[in-house]
């Protein structure tokens, strides 16, 4: 294909959503766009779309694959191209707790094809990040898991896009969920809440067979209905289309499991106002999707190359799963569907910006605040010289006013100069955003400063 290398777009963004920390791509970022920033004082993007993109990128006209093939097939090949899988070279040691169908190895995207070109990757962008699966522990984890600080720092097109979010839980980790606001999502990010900033679109849960209460003497199964309920009630999972519970055992434990499976399916998930449509406040609740799924499988008996005594005799442990999925609906419109539901519930009483002016006030003005006058320095000066004894208490005073009046002359011409030279910096940053601003319309370039 003809057209231009995007290049600047793995600098700017992180294309390779789903790819390893490693990436050679994001050195990039952090060395050039975060010099553009630091030296401008904004934030900058990029467009991800056709639309925003209009003028700045070839049509690729002679290329039968955008002249020809319809934008459907496109992407069913983007998908394809980008869809994630497990890494031949980074393959897990399969008596660890993590090691199962699925996750026998890292998991990576391969985001090549975003570099071809710039139509190429305005169309495919979204895909990587939308496909996927990004794996929390609690605990036991995977050389591949995630955590809070991976997502805290994630950009906000790639959480827009968010796919797949899978929790691998123990049952002493989950147990204390509830279905207040902000409890599910405390698992995955620890920054201060901010509406809509984490809507997966679908939550998978598992508890695997190490997870269950005491499982290393072979104790009967046993589960908290409690954490299960807060799940489908929760309202930080109003904008995810998919809840899945995924329940693992060995295979002779399958008749102590269907009681729980039966309880899970009998319960009911709470109505709840989320979404406006048409203007109106509309309920939504979580809807049982379809029989339970289930599938069996086996691994070594030794799990974390250590043999426990239930299992002992035993070369291999035969596994059976079942699945529960439930998809988010709306009972008021019987049949409705909407498979990318992006507005999530604002939780009442946050202001996710408050104290950020005063912060920067207290950097950009340090002395905003009243300093004190002279005449009550004087007067705590001479009170203080009086308690402690002094003969001439009247010249201590005095002493003590000078060193006061000193303090606050110097605090007070720091904050000028401090003042001056914030004023410099935004005349400079003013003039650093024009030439860029400039130089990206010159190049048709893709990258913009974010308002």
């Amino acid at each position: 294909m003809s057209g231009e290398p995007s290049h600047e777009l793995a600098s700017v963004e992180a294309v390779c959503p789903g790819a390893p920390d490693d990436s050679s791509l994001l050195p990039k970022r952090t060395k050039c766009i975060d010099a553009i920033e630091a030296s401008t004082q904004r934030a900058v993007g990029i467009d991800f779309s056709e639309l925003e993109a209009n003028g700045k990128f070839h049509e690729q006209e002679a290329s039968p694959l955008f002249s020809i093939l319809p934008r459907e097939l496109r992407d069913a090949i983007w998908a394809y191209a980008t869809a994630q899988s497990e890494d031949a070279n980074s393959r897990f040691e399969k008596t660890a707790y993590f090691y199962r169908p699925g996750h026998t190895a890292c998991l990576r995207t391969d985001i090549a094809l975003l570099l071809t070109c710039r139509r190429v990757w305005l169309e495919a962008n979204a895909f990587p990040m939308l496909q996927a699966e990004h794996s929390f522990y609690y605990h036991r984890a995977a050389p591949d898991a995630r955590g809070p600080e991976w997502m805290g720092r994630l950009t906000e097109h790639n959480r827009r896009n968010f796919g797949h979010l899978h929790m691998f839980a123990q049952m002493f980790a989950i147990e204390g969920l509830a279905s207040t606001p902000g409890n599910v999502r405390r698992f995955f990010l620890h920054t201060p809440l901010v509406p809509g900033d984490f809507q997966p679109r679908m939550l998978h849960v598992t508890i695997r067979h190490t997870d269950w209460w005491y499982w290393e003497n072979d104790d009967p199964l046993r589960l908290e209905d409690r954490w299960v309920k807060a799940l489908l009630d929760s309202p930080d999972l109003r904008s995810t289309a998919t809840l899945r519970l995924e329940l693992e055992t060995l295979d002779y434990k399958v008749a102590q499991l269907q009681p729980i499976l039966d309880r899970i399916q009998r319960m009911e998930s709470e109505e709840k106002e989320t979404h406006l449509i048409d203007g109106k406040p509309t309920k939504t609740k979580f809807v049982l999707s379809g029989a339970p799924e289930s599938y069996d499988w086996e691994g070594p008996a030794d799990i974390d190359k250590r043999k426990f005594g239930p299992y002992d005799g035993k070369a291999m442990l035969k596994y059976h799963v079942v699945t529960l999925t439930w998809k988010l609906r709306f009972p008021e419109i019987p049949g409705a569907f909407v498979p990318q539901l992006r507005r999530a519930p604002r939780i009442q009483g946050f202001n996710p910006w408050r104290n950020v002016h005063n912060r920067e006030m207290q950097v950009h003005y340090p002395l905003a605040y009243s300093a004190p006058g002279v005449p009550g320095v004087l007067k705590r000066g001479l009170k203080r010289a009086a308690n402690k004894g002094h003969v001439d208490a009247q010249g201590a005073g005095m002493r003590h006013v000078e060193k006061q009046v000193r303090r606050i002359s110097q605090e007070q011409a720091e904050s000028v100069e401090s003042h001056r030279r914030a004023e410099h910096v935004s005349l400079n940053t003013d003039v650093w955003t024009k030439g860029w601003h400039e130089r990206w319309q010159a190049e048709k370039s893709l990258l913009k400063f974010v308002d």
